[in-house]
């Protein structure tokens, strides 16, 4: 293709060279060229001009210098003259009269036609008219979207016409102006048609019909045509409007027509609509409408005057309507609006709140015929009288209804009414109706008489019945002439209800016009339906009153009239109410007013007044010498206001102020003579005579409320708190059944206060237990075991069960003491025991060591504690029921005669166990030398004689050394090992641990039921025995991070204990018999072990090792083992599997375990080693975050033919922001061939797999360099060799 396409190339070239050789042969043999132009040079180098072009060129290509602006204007001027002297002496038509002459033309302008501009060309007369520009102004506002309606070659096809008839013409600008006019007619014809087209098509539809329509000529057109419309038949008026042309004057412009003709009513509605200017032919048609609507309102005037001579309404030409007031005075919103629909001459009526059915109904009715609209305003009188009474009360609570269903509808009074009436329900008082009657006014027909019913209805038989019409007994007031003077009366009618009546319209005389809404308000209705609303329900309640034959006053006005009032004048006596009581708050009531509030007026107010309160709160309101308390009571809407329901519901709270009230001044009575302790302890906060408010405690922090609930007819006690302690929790919630319970079995303010004053401190440190239940206490790991229970037994006696096994009694008593003891045993014979509880091993002598030693100066030994003569177990036991359990008729408080009612408060309390009948072995110990003198506990004799101490219902009595040679809770030496008293913890001591220089307790026989004697300790040393406080004994950083109380270490030790015998049975592991009692010895085939409480504290289980061959064993090493197994494995939080991997490792050989040995070194002293990367920790049990091996808290060490244990790494150095880095790791240690990996568990797929595969590196190289010697054991030196070597990433964590 390239090599064809350049051949033809060359082609081309050879013969184009051909050529033009052959030309210059030929053709130019005898061609020269010109003479060189050396002049024309010269001079457009020299002088950059060429003068000497040829003229010829010149006056071809520039034109001639143009006249000046003089010139022109001048011309111009000429101009103008010549036209005007031409228009003077030319026959020009009237209808070019609008023209202009400027700018040497002249302008003619026909509005709405056309306009043209025309000119000569000289000043002779002869010259013919120049048509310069012509411009149509027929315009299409409506359809012709701005568009031009004439074409441009349309335009230049007249304006050549006109010109010509400018030429040839006698008459140029009266035939210019014939041709244009009847073009522009034509146009505005055409441009109508389409309007009424479109406005067929779009808007009117067969509202508006072409009846005809001749191009140029006419347009006929019929609108509101009947027939066409469907609402006639037959024959039927048919209103047309043609627009045509003046066939005998085509000057003017379009002409006009109406059939029929329009009437000449108004002359104004008239002209517009027989004028065209405008070129519409929608709004020529609105006003041709307009104006014969116009005239049927007229007729329709007319009826209405035929009918009511004094008729006022009015017609409103802007919309042809015809205004005509129904009722008089008649607001604009009231009156009946009837407008011609200008589409299609009907008519339309319109009344604000009629429906729209009735409408419909009376617009059929008055297009068929006009005169029937009579009747209906007839009856929209009656229906706008009943909307002006629904109006007039619509604020009020009622319901209207126009019909009810009587079941005595014929034969009551009621059917005798005209049919026009209104029904006025009550809804606060559903059996309450008032009536309505309307009738006509002679000679008024646009006015209403009212008469007003008041009627009460009976219930039907069936819930969906009719209810049955009954009478209305009488009326107290004339309600219109307290409210309108004397004009109006009441009437009553024979054997009929009573009415209201009046012989004129009820509403206000005509005043200055406001509004139609406020000359239709009818206020003596308003007025009737407020007194009735009011008034009734203190006639219902004055009737519920009156049945129960309870003393009033009757109705009575207050407040100017203005409010009313229900006085009784004496309340019923309360049942259970002794006389004096009751006749003593009859005597402080003053007043009982009942009245009723709030919007609704469903509201009762109970209103008492009371004089010489019995107590006065700390509140600025109970200071004055008169109390008012406000009852109140909701009506619901279902229940009659004032019914027998509100009467019930006052004599429950009457009920209630005065059982309270008995309490009360039972307490006041006792307030001079109670101790001064619960003076200060408590305060009286409020008292309301509904509620009782009293605020105890040191600050006063805690507050109790007392009231009677009438539904459960029991009294009601909450809690709560106050002041600076407002939000925290009140500590006697957790016996507040029982505290409930206690007060009404017994409602005494004083013992109430007396028990709270003895109970705080207890209850405060007892809610400091841990409750929170916790896994893997036991060996079934996914079971939860509650640390502490707590468990009340009554308001003074508190049981504590510790991880379901243990159970511990605290009995609260007086003088800031409590007694404790093991809830196990049975109160009622110590031999046998609670069912699911154990006895605790050693509490009594673990208790004793809190023995405050200042409660009393008599000492015993340990030995008769543990030991009590056997006249004390079953006879003491019953005593401690009897004083647990008081008998009913005993009463706390014994009237003394003379005392005007007061209790005797200053008796002594009576003895722990006064019931108790002494043994001779118990006589001959007792001796008035035996109490201090500084004790608050009055000695008593051996007659047994006892008081009624209020303080402590329940408990009643002070400390057993006051009875008992061997219960004195003030010897030490009777409750402490300790020989020496001044060792043992004293109350009040702001130390919180036992003391570590105590000597070891002597070791005397136990019995299993000396712990079922109580053991008194003082509130300061229960706070300590329950406060959670460090270890005592041990190293801040030997001691776990678990911190717990006292009496839990000791429990977690005992029942850590119980848990180590019974895995001795079941590991391999040989039980030595003791006969020292709660020590366990057992032997390994290394190891001889003893295990027993901590002798000083009573609060660790202590590990005592000793190596069946000394030599293979450190004595360092054997106290690091012990360390270890008090700290860590019999320690907090106290879990059996970290006993059982224990003990596995005590079964390993000796090489192996004092490898073990040597890291629970490093965890217990780990700044000992400083040159280790990482903190070790030795898991007993599985951790949470080790691979998924087992279930976590599971045993971590297994011992067979290999050994699997678990070590906890913590990173020692890290960024002080972030956590420390800690890993998992799992070792196993093969004992045939000596060597420690990293054991193979899968890990969770969303741990990183880093940190295990450097340990494991680290670990085989060791094992590599290291390889292990025959009878040496690795673990320890590889896991040092780990600590010293391991190193995560920057910034990874496991």
């Amino acid at each position: 293709m390239i090599s064809s396409f350049l051949d033809q190339q060359a082609i081309l070239f050879v013969d184009t060279a051909d050529r033009l050789a052959s030309l210059a042969r030929d053709a130019l043999v005898h061609a020269r060229l010109p003479s060189f132009a050396i002049p024309y040079a010269i001079d457009v180098l020299t002088t950059g001009s060429y003068p000497r072009l040829p003229t010829c060129i010149r006056d071809k290509i520039i034109p001639p210098d143009p006249i000046t602006k003089i010139e022109k204007q001048a011309t111009l001027h000429q101009l103008n003259q010549i036209l005007r002297h031409r228009l003077v002496t030319t026959d020009l038509p009237p209808q070019l009269a609008n023209l202009t002459v400027a700018n040497g033309r002249v302008k003619f302008r026909v509005e709405g036609e056309f306009e043209a501009t025309l000119t000569v060309m000289g000043d002779d007369p002869d010259v013919p008219w120049r048509l310069l520009k012509l411009e149509i102004l027929v315009e299409d506002k409506e359809t012709g979207d701005g568009r031009a309606l004439v074409h441009s070659m349309q335009i230049n096809f007249i304006h050549q016409l006109v010109q010509s008839r400018l030429f040839a013409d006698e008459k140029p600008l009266q035939d210019m102006y014939n041709c244009l006019h009847s073009f522009c007619l034509s146009l505005q014809l055409e441009v109508l048609h389409s309007q009424t087209l479109m406005l067929i098509r779009e808007r009117w539809g067969d509202l508006v019909q072409v009846e005809r329509y001749h191009a140029g000529k006419c347009l006929s057109l019929s609108v509101w045509n009947q027939q066409v419309l469907g609402k006639k038949t037959g024959t039927a008026s048919v209103h047309k409007v043609t627009i045509k042309i003046d066939e005998n004057d085509v000057s003017k412009p379009l002409q006009i027509f109406h059939d029929p003709l329009l009437p000449a009513s108004d002359s104004k509605l008239v002209e517009r609509a027989t004028k065209i200017d405008h070129l519409s032919i929608e709004k020529l048609l609105i006003d041709s409408v307009h104006a014969r609507a116009h005239q049927k309102l007229q007729e329709l005037k007319a009826i209405l005057r035929g009918f009511n001579a004094n008729e006022n309404s009015s017609i409103e030409t802007a919309l042809p309507a015809l205004v005509v007031p129904v009722l008089e005075p008649c607001g604009n919103s009231e009156c009946l609006h009837i407008f011609v629909d200008l589409h299609s001459g009907m008519l339309q009526l319109m009344l604000y709140g009629l429906d729209q059915a009735t409408l419909d109904d009376m617009e059929k009715s008055v297009n068929d015929d006009m005169k029937r609209i009579i009747p209906w305003i007839q009856q929209l009188k009656f229906w706008l009288g009943q909307q002006r009474c629904k109006q007039s009360i619509k604020h009020l609570p009622t319901i209207t209804t126009e019909t009810l269903q009587l079941s005595n509808y014929s034969t009551h009074p009621i059917g005798d009414l005209s049919k026009n009436k209104l029904f006025i329900k009550l809804t606060r008082l559903p059996q309450y109706y008032i009536v309505v009657e309307m009738l006509e006014v002679p000679n008024k027909p646009t006015r209403l008489s009212y008469k007003y019913y008041f009627m009460s209805v009976s219930a039907a038989d069936r819930e969906d019945g009719p209810v049955m019409a009954c009478l209305l007994q009488q009326f107290k007031i004339n309600m219109e002439d307290m409210t309108f003077g004397p004009k109006i009366g009441i009437q009553l009618r024979t054997g009929t209800k009573r009415k209201f009546s009046d012989d004129s319209c009820p509403v206000e005389p005509k005043k200055t016009k406001l509004s139609g809404e406020m000359r239709a308000f009818n206020r003596i209705l308003a007025h009737f339906v407020a007194m009735c609303d009011t008034n009734m329900p203190f006639v219902g309640l004055r009737l519920e009153l009156s049945s129960l034959e309870i003393p009033h006053q009757g109705l009575q006005m207050e407040g100017d009239t203005f409010s009313h009032a229900i006085r009784i004048l004496k309340i019923p006596p309360c049942k259970g109410l002794n006389e004096e009581t009751q006749k003593a708050l009859d005597r402080s009531l003053l007043d009982c007013t009942f009245r009723l509030q709030g919007r609704n007026n469903r509201t009762w107010v109970a209103e008492l007044v009371f004089a010489n309160c019995p107590l006065n709160g700390t509140s600025t309101r109970e200071q004055g010498p008169s109390r008012h308390v406000y009852l109140t009571y909701e009506n619901l809407l279902s229940e009659p206001v004032g019914g027998r329901k509100v009467v019930d519901m006052f004599l429950n709270d009457w009920n209630s102020i005065a059982r309270l009230y008995e309490c009360v001044l039972e307490f006041a009575r006792s307030l001079p003579d109670i101790p001064a302790h619960l003076n200060i302890f408590s305060e009286v906060r409020v008292y309301n005579y509904r509620k009782l408010i009293l605020c105890y405690g040191t600050t006063k922090g805690s507050s109790i409320s007392i009231q009677w609930n009438s539904i459960h007819q029991k009294f009601h006690i909450s809690l709560g708190t106050v002041g600076p302690n407002s939000g925290c929790s009140n500590c006697h919630n957790t016996i507040l059944h029982q505290l409930q319970e206690m007060f009404n079995k017994t409602p005494n303010v004083v013992q109430l206060l007396q028990v709270l004053l003895d109970t705080q401190a207890p209850l405060n440190a007892i809610n400091k237990l841990p409750t929170v239940p916790m896994l893997g206490l036991t060996q079934r790991t996914n079971t939860a075991y509650q640390c502490f229970s707590i468990l009340p037994q009554s308001s003074t006696h508190i049981r504590l069960a510790f991880r379901n096994m243990y159970c511990i009694d605290i009995y609260c008593r007086s003088r800031g003491v409590v007694a404790i003891r093991d809830g196990a045993y049975s109160l009622f014979d110590n031999s046998k025991l609670v069912e699911g509880f154990y006895p605790a091993p050693g509490l009594k002598t673990f208790l004793n060591m809190f023995v405050d030693s200042n409660q009393d100066a008599r000492r015993r030994s340990v030995n008769e504690d543990d030991n009590p003569p056997s006249p004390i177990g079953g006879d003491m036991m019953d005593s401690l029921i009897s004083q647990l359990q008081p008998p009913p008729q005993q009463q706390p408080f014994a009237k003394q005669p003379g005392s005007s009612g007061a209790y005797p408060l200053t008796s002594p309390p009576t003895s722990y166990h006064s019931t108790v009948s002494q043994s001779p072995s118990m006589m001959h110990t007792q001796s008035p030398g035996t109490l201090d003198p500084s004790s608050p506990y009055t000695m008593v004799s051996p007659s047994g004689r006892t008081g009624n101490w209020p303080g402590s219902p329940q408990v009643a009595g002070p400390s057993p050394a006051t009875r008992l040679p061997g219960m004195s809770p003030a010897n030490p030496s009777l409750h402490s090992p300790v020989p020496d008293a001044s060792h043992s913890p004293r109350a009040g001591t702001s130390s919180q641990t036992m003391p570590t220089n105590m000597p070891p307790p002597r070791k005397l026989p136990q019995r299993s039921w000396a712990a079922s004697i109580p053991t008194i300790l003082t509130h300061s040393a229960l706070n300590i025995l329950l406060l959670p406080s460090p270890t005592p004994g041990l190293v801040p950083g030997l001691a776990g991070s678990y911190l717990c109380s006292p009496l839990e270490r000791f429990l977690g030790s005992v029942i850590m204990r119980r848990h180590l015998q019974r895995i001795i049975q079941q590991e391999t592991l040989q039980l030595i018999n003791s006969n020292e009692p709660g020590v366990i010895m057992f032997k390994t085939d290394a190891l001889k072990c003893r295990v027993a409480l901590s002798p000083k504290t009573n609060q660790t289980l202590q590990l005592k090792v000793t190596p069946e061959n000394a030599g293979q064993w450190k004595p360092d090493e054997l106290q690091v083992l012990e360390k270890f197994f008090e700290t860590r494995v019999a320690g907090p939080p106290f879990k059996a599997n970290t006993l059982i991997a224990f003990t596995k490792l005590l079964g390993a050989p000796t090489h192996i375990l004092r490898d073990c040995v040597h890291i629970m070194k490093l965890e217990l002293f780990p700044d000992q080693a400083t040159q280790l990367k990482w903190n070790v920790q030795f898991c007993l049990t599985i951790p949470p975050s080790a691979p998924p091996i087992a279930p976590p808290g599971t045993p971590a060490v297994v011992l067979k033919s290999k050994m699997l244990f678990f070590l906890q790494l913590t990173q020692k150095t890290s960024v002080p922001p972030q956590e420390p880095v800690s890993i998992i790791v799992p070792i196993i240690y093969d004992m045939a061939s000596g060597t420690t990996q990293q054991a193979d568990i899968p890990r969770q797929q969303n741990s990183s797999v880093a940190a295990p595969m450097m340990v494991s590196n680290i670990l085989k190289r060791f094992a590599e360099m290291n390889p292990p010697r025959q009878g040496e054991c690795t673990i320890f030196a590889a896991v040092g060799d780990l600590m010293a070597n391991l190193t995560l990433p920057p910034g990874g964590r496991p």
